[in-house]
């Protein structure tokens, strides 16, 4: 059952809110003798549950999530995975979520298991992990940029180095009687075709490299302005 919870919690000097996402599924004896290891199967669905909790979270996407086991009298087993979340746009959207009484039970559940981690929770851990997944985002949209301007300087340089081939035919040869012949006529006749081309998307590739850096950069400054 993924579940988005909203918990706000009072500790000085300001309130701090949250969102637990979670998980929980409870196996049969029965469905847990299918697996070859039905615990461990169990695990991963849970995980990939907390996961699909919500997809545009980076917590619930790369944090590994806090499993608690129940074992059943009748070999069925609980499984619950939680991931700690402080994202503003996570916890307005878990507010909008109408709990029914079975969420509500979950919901009474997370925020204990936040109170009880809060104790041990060292001031900014939650804004280390953020920055940990800013930084690794920073890095890949910076490196996608210069690879559009790398792709783009290789592409018009084969486009030069095309516009440049010109291949002569030996006197006396014939195309029809000479395979060689037709075939770098042929290589000659493709270069001209593509070598115009190539330095055209070659060189708007190279420029779209360079607005999309200078976007994200100008970007990331006013972020770090405000």
């Amino acid at each position: 059952m993924p579940l988005n919870v909203p918990v706000t919690l009072t500790l000085p000097p300001v309130d701090r809110a949250f969102t637990v996402h979670t998980d929980r599924q409870r196996w049969s004896a029965e469905q847990l003798a299918a697996e070859s290891d039905g615990r461990r199967a169990l695990e991963a669905a849970v995980r990939e549950g907390v996961r699909k909790a919500t997809s545009t979270c980076a917590y619930a996407q790369l944090t590994e999530p806090d499993l608690t086991v129940a074992q059943h009298p009748d070999g069925s087993v609980t499984m619950t995975g939680r991931v700690l979340c402080d994202e503003k746009d996570c916890h307005i959207a878990a507010q909008r979520h109408h709990f029914d009484d079975a969420d509500s039970i979950e919901a009474k559940a997370a925020a204990d298991w936040v109170a009880q981690k809060e104790l041990d929770l060292a001031p900014g851990e939650l804004d280390v992990v953020q920055q940990r997944v800013s930084t690794d985002f920073d890095r890949r949209q910076r490196r996608a940029s210069l690879s559009f301007c790398l792709i783009g300087v290789l592409c018009a340089a084969a486009g030069g180095a095309m516009s440049q081939y010109d291949y002569t035919k030996p006197e006396g040869t014939s195309p029809g009687t000479h395979i060689q012949v037709w075939l770098w006529q042929n290589v000659d006749s493709l270069c001209n075709h593509l070598a115009f081309p190539a330095v055209v998307a070659g060189t708007l590739l190279f420029m779209f490299g360079l607005v999309r850096l200078a976007v994200h950069n100008a970007t990331a400054d006013t972020e770090e302005s405000t």
